[in-house]
Formats: C-alpha cells, sequence, structure tokens
C-alpha cells in the first residue's frame, strides 16, 4: 500500500512539473501539489527508515528542479520603450536584462557583499566559540574554530539542510576535546541562540521596513491584512526571542512556566495534538536543560546571541548589495533588509536544496517594487547565494589538510592540555549520520 500511494503522488506530481512546464500555475496546480503531498506524506510512512531516506532525498531533488522549473518558466509582463506590454517567461526577462548590467558595477558590488558575508560567517564561528568556552572546552580560534566553520560551510553545500556546518563543527569539537556530553551541549543551545538572532533581527528591522508588508498585502489583493499580518510576525518571532532571551537570563522563569505547560497541555492534548505538545515541550527541555550548563554566565550567552544576530543580519544586508550589483536604483535598504530577513526563514524552511528556487520565489514576491521588477528580484535573490558560497567555499582548501594526524594548537578542557590519546582508537572520521544519532542519545539521556 505505501508503495502504491507513492506512486499516485509521483502521478500528481507529474502534472505538477507539466503545469510548471507550460508556465501555468494555478488552482489545478496547487490542487496537484496538495494531494502529491498528501499521498507522499501517507506513503512514506510506510516505508522502512533507510528506504525512507533515500526516497525523501530523491523528493527533494525532484521538488527543487520542479519548483526552479516553475519560477524560471513563469510568464511576467515586460514593458517595452514604446510603452507595450508583452509576456515573457522569467528566464527570457532575466536574460534581456542581465545584458543591461555593468561589469564594474557588477563586480564591485559583488565583492562587497562576499565581504559582508564573511563578516557574519566570523561572527557565527565567534559566537560557538563562546559557547564552547562556556563549556570548559578552548582551542584557538582562527586556526580551529573558524576554519571548522569554513569545512562545514563547504560540506554543507553538498548536503540537505544545515547538517554538514553542524554536524562538522560538532564533531571537531567532541573529537579533539572528547567530551562529546559537553559539545552537545553547546550545540544544542547554539541552534536555539541561532533562530533567535533571525527572529530578533527580523523584529528589530520590521518597523524600519513595514512598507514590504503593505505591498505583499496589496498585491495580494488583500492590503487590510497589512496590520494583522505585521502582528503574525511580531507574536512569532518577538515571542520566540523573548522566550529565548528570558530563558538564558532568568531559566528559572521558564522552567516554572513549562511545569504549567505540561499539567494544563497534559489535560486539553489528545490524540495527535498530544504528539505536537510533546515534540514542543522536548524542545523547551532541551532548551532549559542546555542553559542550565551555563548557569552564571549570562554576559557570555548574550555576547553570543549578538554574535549570532550580527551573523543574520550581515546576510539579509547581502541581498541590498547584490541589488546594487546589477544595477538596481531606488531601492531602500531597510525595506530590502526586512524583506530578506522573511526570505531568510522562509527558505530555511522549504523542502528545497539549499532553499534554491525558495530563496528566489520568496524575493520576487516580498521584494518586486524594491528591485524594480521580478527578474531583478530574482537575479539578487540567487546572486546572494552566490556570494555566500563564494565568500566560505574555500573552506574545501582546510577541508584537504585535516589529515588524520592533524591537531589544533592546543586544546584544553577546564584549562587542562588533553593528549588527544583516544584519537584513533575510537574516532572513525566525520559520519554525519553518527553525529546525528549520539546527539539524539545524548538529548534522550539528559
Amino acid at each position: 500500500m505505501p508503495w502504491i500511494l507513492l506512486l499516485l503522488s509521483a502521478g500528481a506530481f507529474g502534472v505538477l512539473g507539466w503545469r510548471a512546464w507550460d508556465g501555468h500555475l494555478g488552482l489545478a496546480a496547487l490542487g496537484a501539489l496538495l494531494v502529491s503531498g498528501g499521498l507522499y506524506f501517507a506513503g512514506r510512512r510506510g516505508i522502512e527508515p533507510q528506504v525512507r531516506k533515500r526516497i525523501d532525498m530523491l523528493a527533494k531533488v525532484l521538488f527543487t528542479v520542479v519548483g526552479m522549473m516553475a519560477l524560471l518558466r513563469h510568464p511576467i509582463a515586460i514593458e517595452a520603450a514604446d510603452g507595450t506590454k508583452t509576456d515573457l517567461p522569467l528566464y527570457e526577462a532575466i536574460s534581456a536584462y542581465i545584458t543591461e548590467v555593468d561589469p564594474r558595477t557588477f563586480v564591485m558590488f559583488a565583492l562587497v557583499a562576499m565581504a559582508v558575508k564573511f563578516i557574519g560567517v566570523i561572527s557565527s564561528a565567534y559566537a560557538w566559540h563562546l559557547l564552547l568556552v562556556g563549556q570548559g572546552i578552548r582551542y584557538p580560534f582562527w586556526s580551529k574554530i573558524f576554519t571548522a566553520f569554513l569545512i562545514g560551510r563547504f560540506i554543507g553545500t553538498f548536503m540537505p539542510s544545515t547538517i554538514g556546518l553542524d554536524g562538522y563543527t560538532l564533531y571537531e569539537a567532541g573529537r579533539y576535546s572528547n567530551e562529546w556530553t559537553r559539545a552537545i551541549t553547546a550545540k544544542t543551545l547554539e541552534k536555539f541562540i541561532g533562530i533567535t538572532g533571525l527572529f530578533l533581527g527580523m523584529v528589530l528591522t520590521m518597523p524600519f521596513g513595514y512598507s514590504v508588508i503593505v505591498e505583499v498585502t496589496t498585491k495580494l489583493e488583500v492590503p487590510d491584512a497589512a496590520p494583522m499580518l505585521a502582528g503574525a510576525i511580531l507574536a512569532v518571532a518577538g515571542g520566540v526571542s523573548a522566550v529565548v532571551v528570558v530563558g538564558l537570563v532568568w531559566p528559572v522563569v521558564i522552567q516554572s512556566l513549562m511545569g504549567v505547560a505540561k499539567r494544563i497541555l497534559g489535560v486539553l492534548m489528545v490524540g495527535p495534538l498530544a504528539k505536537i505538545s510533546d515534540k514542543v515541550l522536548g524542545l523547551a527541555d532541551n532548551f532549559t536543560n542546555a542553559v542550565g550548563a551555563y548557569h552564571g554566565k549570562v554576559g557570555l550567552l548574550m555576547a553570543a546571541l549578538l554574535s549570532k544576530f550580527v551573523t543574520h543580519f550581515t546576510t539579509f544586508v547581502v541581498y541590498y548589495f547584490t541589488g546594487l550589483a546589477i544595477g538596481v536604483v531606488g531601492m531602500h535598504f531597510w525595506p530590502v533588509v526586512f524583506g530578506s530577513s522573511i526570505q531568510v526563514l522562509a527558505t530555511l524552511l522549504s523542502p528545497t536544496i539549499a532553499g534554491e528556487g525558495a530563496r528566489e520565489a520568496f524575493q520576487a514576491l516580498l521584494l518586486s517594487n524594491q528591485y524594480g521588477g521580478v527578474a531583478q528580484a530574482v537575479l539578487a535573490g540567487a546572486l546572494g547565494f552566490i556570494a555566500a558560497e563564494a565568500a566560505t567555499l574555500w573552506g574545501g582548501v582546510f577541508l584537504w589538510t585535516r589529515t588524520p594526524g592533524w591537531r589544533p594548537a592546543f586544546a584544553t578542557v577546564d584549562d587542562v592540555q588533553v593528549d588527544y590519546s583516544w584519537i584513533g582508537e575510537d574516532d572513525a572520521g566525520f559520519d554525519a549520520e553518527a553525529i546525528q544519532q549520539r546527539t539524539r542519545e545524548a538529548r534522550q539521556s539528559s
């Protein structure tokens, strides 16, 4: 039965692919997507885990390809010099526009975008360094922590989600200290602080970029919904940020609220809702357990949070400079930054490989008015990804130098230099799945 459901899902997805190629997305395409997705998730539940992983990867590849095809073949109105309008597929509009870009302007602002992103990567690596220090693990920053971040980003370019970056930095932290529990605790807290840095960026830039919400709701023909949408963003992003910040400063408050929430949810949540509440409460438990390991280190935690905020803010800013790189004039800084913050979150949540297609689609939806057209918005979005990867892909060079005999200049645990005696005996090299399994076991045992 599961395979029959998956075959039916593939058939519905084929209809979606045909509509995407034809350039006609509408209710029929949306219906095909919903049917395909529903059948897929119903069918995959009956497949054994190892096979399910391969099917999920294939589905992600197909979704990425069809998503990009739907985006590039979607017709948009292009106004000619004489005022007449013609519908062209987006890829033709991009081809026509890109010939008008000044090469010197492109190179100059593309390099600026790369430099801005590089600052963000340094800031993110520094946050990881601080969290390890808070667990008593200390390595040289530039030659070990930062290069591990570059290696992780290099690996992550060719792997789903952020498993490469998170997995590799955790692997090296545990490998050279042999303090896996502490390293996993630091990584757990880094994930919460990281998403909080993203939400804080969204909340703090929204007052200056509110016009983006108005433009989007007007485009969707629901202009009166702008205040409601802004309120929803503040409620989610601001609520998560507030909970995490309070938890970092006064963890006992979150622990008390969790006790009350467990009693209430235990009564109200039944059936499928119980699984959702268990997952939410599990995340909260992971957060409070991780924070508890940093008792009395509020200053260090706030510094790590500030570093993650800088990381995400610089990512938003990149898209302003990629707009300048392709010759867009008349943009406003704050609306582009705020709109890009929403796009980044949507990209992280998208089921495509490295956010391809989703990034450009959301940039077009949110910021086509700012960039002066859909083609320019798609180009600026794609260039933002390229600039980010170009700034860090040379991490592959450091991966090449990480021979089995490589060791950091120093590695101390509680100010005592380790002797690396365990390396070569229990260590089997970087294995993303093994790292994930070790992390799950550590969280369950805590």
